[in-house]
């Protein structure tokens, strides 16, 4: 006879694993801040090159204004605004990363302790089944 709870958990972790399991998996390998810190190392390289771009396309929509700058030689105040731009938007960059990842974290995590509920409580009804 077909056990309906049974089969609406297995159903439960069907769809878990379908969706959602490639998602959290990462998560439940790793502690909260190693797994934010990976994060943020890899933030930390992806927001160098999105500097290095912005500054670019910055450089390339306003040529009269960096050719002013270079014929005045004016290199020094140049460089330490790029360098002042450069730690301001890692700074605000990988705070939004790290509070961004935290909360992905908490919420992976907890589907992931759903999915141990419904896993557990499988197992309990497969044990009763067995005992009978």
């Amino acid at each position: 006879m077909i056990n309906e709870k049974r089969v609406e958990e297995l159903y439960r972790m069907a769809v878990y694993d379908e969706n959602d399991d490639k998602k959290y998996h990462q998560m439940g390998e790793y502690y909260m801040w190693d797994y934010v810190g990976k994060e943020l190392l890899k933030s930390f390289f992806s927001g160098t090159c999105a500097f290095a771009l912005l500054v670019v396309f910055v450089a390339l929509g306003n040529l009269d204004g960096v050719v002013s700058l270079v014929n005045q030689m004016n290199l020094r105040n140049l460089a330490v605004i790029i360098i002042a731009g450069y730690v301001g938007f890692q700074v605000i960059y990988l705070m939004i990363t790290g509070v961004l990842y935290a909360i992905r974290y908490r919420e992976g995590h907890r589907s992931l302790h759903n999915y141990e509920v419904h896993l557990k409580r499988a197992r309990r009804m497969l044990r009763r089944k067995g005992k009978r």
